[in-house]
């Protein structure tokens, strides 16, 4: 590709992001084969009008895409994370958290408070797979997958139960008692 295109085309990359036409952008990005390094003056342009704006998702996607510097991933990201935590969107907030590469207390702090929120709503089998998912501690994924089972067997949902019961690896004693019903 001459000059004279590969200039054209950083322009409207450039033009594209000002109007934060993103996915376009990234179009024009891919089509022409524009590298990041050429592009991080528009992108760093658009990632500062997004952290002004407070859309610090958008402002780490942009800068994790276009690898802009690490601190400003993470600096864009921690604020996404703490909006998420505010909200109290938990789950999103440590998934958002391990996405991004924030330290992994973060991750495990949002993951906690997940795994909390779920059980104290009698969420007990999203709470477990909250648990095995960040890799809780082994006695709040044991919690959490006894009650659902318990709340499975009350229920009369045995094949269920025994599906949890093996999937989280519970004392053979409970998957027996379920095997038990079933037959």
């Amino acid at each position: 590709m001459d000059n004279s295109n590969l200039a054209e085309a950083m322009k409207l990359f450039a033009k594209k992001m000002n109007l934060g036409a993103y996915q376009e952008a990234a179009k024009i990005k891919s089509d022409f084969g524009l590298p990041n390094d050429m592009l991080a003056g528009a992108v760093r342009t658009a990632y500062d009008a997004n952290m002004k704006k407070g859309d610090y998702s958008l402002a780490a996607d942009l800068a994790k895409k276009y690898d802009l510097p690490e601190d400003l991933r993470l600096e864009a990201a921690a604020r996404s994370f703490n909006r998420k935590i505010d909200s109290e969107f938990y789950r999103a907030a440590a998934d958002y958290a391990r996405d991004y590469g924030l330290p992994q207390d973060l991750v495990r702090q949002a993951a906690v408070q997940a795994y909390n929120k779920s059980m104290s709503f009698g969420l007990v089998k999203n709470a477990a797979e909250i648990a095995k998912e960040f890799e809780l501690p082994s006695d709040m994924l044991l919690q959490a997958a006894t009650k659902s089972f318990d709340q499975h067997m009350q229920a009369g949902l045995y094949r269920k139960a025994l599906q949890i019961a093996q999937k989280y690896k519970l004392p053979p004693e409970m998957a027996a008692a379920a095997e038990k019903k079933i037959n």
